[in-house]
């Protein structure tokens, strides 16, 4: 028996176990799951709406209808602020101001900066392919949801640009409607939309009342004949059908109201239309060239009855071709020739989309943002004397940050993604894209016979990639943006002719599956937090923060968590030997191996500190005792006491079990 055992066999005997009844902390429990849901920034979205939950009902449900109400009224008085001249309206005024600060010193300062800084990061992408990428490249993405949001202010303008073209484009009579589902009839409203050319909600009155009792057919022709009249066709056949009638107004629509070159050039671009400003603000270009303007109805009500008054007045909209491209050139800064000059108008327009979600948007979009601003109004009020401004301020910006969260959180992705194109420049992106769309149409009309030749086919087009010329690092860069754009911008599956029911389950596969929900979680749950408490503590910097804060639950939750986490982690070995009344060192021979103590050097005996004298004797530390005034109180018998007790007696037996082993083997 060696001389390490013995002597761990007697501190064994010597030495009080402090066992403890509580189990271990297990991987993937509730602790886990929730520091997950926090990491990925789903209890901060469930905190800020905890921040709101205490507001009443039924007065937010009251300040949500008179504030969106309000918003709607409000922006159909900016809506023609925005028409005419670029240089007379709100934005070009704005904008004018910025051009004009900028000559000042202070704005001098400010444009030489921002000149400096883009000439940096130009030279240090001509010196860094990854910065280069960062610069030059990005993915787009190819889901509808997705795109809005990432094209930030001119996706907003762009999805209600399409809205308002696809209404006008619209037959204005259309006899497929049918009543109880066999009995054609025009669309009642229709008529309303001959306002759109100069006719009085009276003459528009008075037109309809002569085609009262004639049959359906006949009052959709003639309703469209005047419409033809109105947009100044010329030698109208009338015996033409409804449909030939139909396709000659939407050319007149198209060439000679919207701007658009032919009616081909039109359909290509509402196809995208995000991809395409340069194509629509010509057109609106040539559309307003004379001083011209047109007037687009939608959701108004036909004549001048309380009803029809009623929709137009709380549905209804009117907004005119000048408006829209005045908005593309405040959203593109194109109207200005200072960074401020742009800067300004595209910044009230992030600045009205996001209050009022009607910078493009129609009546019912403002209702959304009227919850927002009720919960703001109702927190604002009932804050404490004195906070009302903090509250108010802490608030609009938290849910000001949430907008605009979003657009930075998808374009920094796909700033990620276009590292996928790190091998190429501008012009091999797009040839590789251009090669992508081609390979994409031959798939789907079945040209590859063979899965080698789908291969082979998107091979060819990768190789625009030019990837094989990259260093280590580069490679790793583009691998990375290759996943982030998972799902996206890709060449799809293999359709094999041969097999219609397999094609349909791998092009569901491939739809964007995993790729969409990882940049959506990412943008979301990941930057979206982030960005909103930044900014959120920035107010705080400037305004103060109220005592009612909305980060007031998110960091409790925080706090609740690495209090948790102290209490799960095993305690060191200075805190055990604390808690040990004789502070004497763990003497399991295995616990020692483990936890890297035993070196197979002896143990040192126990001892207790002592002094010396003056005269070289030991002395002992003085102890004392201070006797107690209070009787000792029989607080009778506790079982969860016993319970722990019984639980340290079975441990502590094991641990002999355990020791009595070793012993046996040394």
């Amino acid at each position: 028996m060696s001389d390490q055992g013995l002597n761990l066999y007697n501190n064994s005997l010597n030495k009080r176990p402090n066992f403890t009844a509580q189990p271990p902390t297990m991987q993937g429990g509730n602790e886990t799951i929730q520091q997950a849901t926090q990491a990925s920034g789903a209890g901060y979205v469930n905190n800020r709406l905890n921040a709101s939950k205490d507001a009443d009902p039924m007065t937010t449900l009251g300040l949500t209808t008179a504030i969106g109400y309000g918003i709607g009224q409000g922006m159909d008085y900016f809506g023609p602020k925005c028409e005419g001249k670029y240089e007379q309206t709100i934005l070009g005024k704005l904008g004018a101001f910025g051009d004009k600060l900028a000559k000042t010193k202070v704005g001098a300062f400010i444009e030489r900066q921002l000149d400096k800084a883009s000439v940096k990061w130009e030279q240090l992408s001509h010196k860094s392919r990854i910065v280069y990428t960062l610069r030059n490249h990005s993915t787009r993405p190819e889901w509808q949801f997705a795109k809005m949001p990432f094209y930030g202010l001119h996706g907003f303008l762009s999805m209600d640009t399409h809205t308002i073209l696809e209404n006008y484009t619209k037959p204005i009579s259309n006899i497929e409607n049918k009543l109880l589902g066999f009995i054609p009839r025009p669309n009642k409203n229709d008529f309303s939309k001959l306002e759109q050319y100069g006719m009085t909600e009276e003459s528009i009155k008075n037109f309809k009342n002569t085609l009262s009792g004639k049959p359906f057919l006949e009052q959709a022709k003639a309703l469209q004949i005047k419409e033809l009249e109105l947009l100044g066709a010329a030698n109208i056949d009338t015996t033409k059908t409804l449909e030939e009638l139909q396709n000659a107004a939407k050319e007149l629509k198209i060439t000679k109201k919207l701007g658009f070159n032919s009616v081909a050039e039109f359909e290509k671009v509402m196809k995208n239309v995000v991809e395409h400003p340069k194509e629509i603000m010509a057109a609106f270009e040539r559309a307003t060239a004379n001083g011209q303007d047109l007037h687009i109805s939608i959701n108004r009500g036909t004549g001048s009855g309380f009803m029809g008054k009623l929709k137009s007045h709380f549905m209804g909209r009117k907004v005119s071709i000048s408006e829209y491209l005045n908005k593309y050139k405040a959203t593109l800064g194109k109207g200005n020739s200072t960074r401020l000059g742009r800067a300004l108008p595209k910044a009230l327009g992030w600045l009205v989309e996001g209050c009022t979600n009607r910078f493009a948007g129609g009546k019912l979009a403002p209702f959304m943002q009227a919850f927002i601003f009720a919960d703001m109004a109702y927190h604002t009020a009932k804050a404490p004397k004195g906070e009302h401004g903090k509250t108010l301020a802490e608030r609009f910006v938290n849910d000001f940050s949430y907008f605009v969260a979003m657009t930075l959180g998808l374009m920094g992705i796909h700033k990620i993604g276009g590292g996928k194109y790190i091998g190429t420049d501008a012009a091999g992106r797009e040839a590789y894209r251009a090669a992508l769309e081609i390979h994409k149409a031959r798939n789907k009309a079945g040209e590859f016979l063979t899965k080698q030749a789908f291969k082979d086919s998107l091979k060819s087009v990768n190789a625009h990639l030019n990837v094989d010329g990259l260093k280590w690092y580069q490679k790793i860069w583009q691998k990375a943006g290759r996943f982030i754009n998972i799902g996206n911008e890709h060449g799809g599956v293999w359709n094999n002719p041969n097999a219609k029911v397999m094609n349909f389950v791998r092009k569901i596969a491939s739809k964007n599956l995993i790729g969409v929900p990882l940049r959506i979680w990412l943008a979301m749950a990941v930057v979206t937090p982030i960005f909103v408490k930044a900014t959120t503590k920035i107010a705080h910097l400037i305004f103060g923060r109220p005592t009612h804060s909305v980060l007031d639950e998110d960091e409790e939750e925080n706090n609740e968590v690495q209090n948790q986490d102290q209490i799960n982690q095993p305690q060191n070995q200075s805190q055990t030997a604390d808690k040990d009344p004789n502070h004497l060192p763990d003497s399991n021979l295995i616990k020692q191996t483990l936890n890297g103590q035993y070196n197979n050097q002896p143990q040192q005996p126990n001892t207790v500190e002592t002094t010396k004298t003056a005269d070289g004797k030991l002395q002992e530390p003085v102890r004392t005792y201070i006797p107690s005034p209070v009787s000792m109180v029989n607080q009778g018998l506790d079982p969860s006491k016993a319970d722990i007790a019984l639980a340290r007696a079975d441990a502590a037996e094991q641990q002999i079990a355990d020791i009595m082993a070793s012993v046996r083997k040394s």
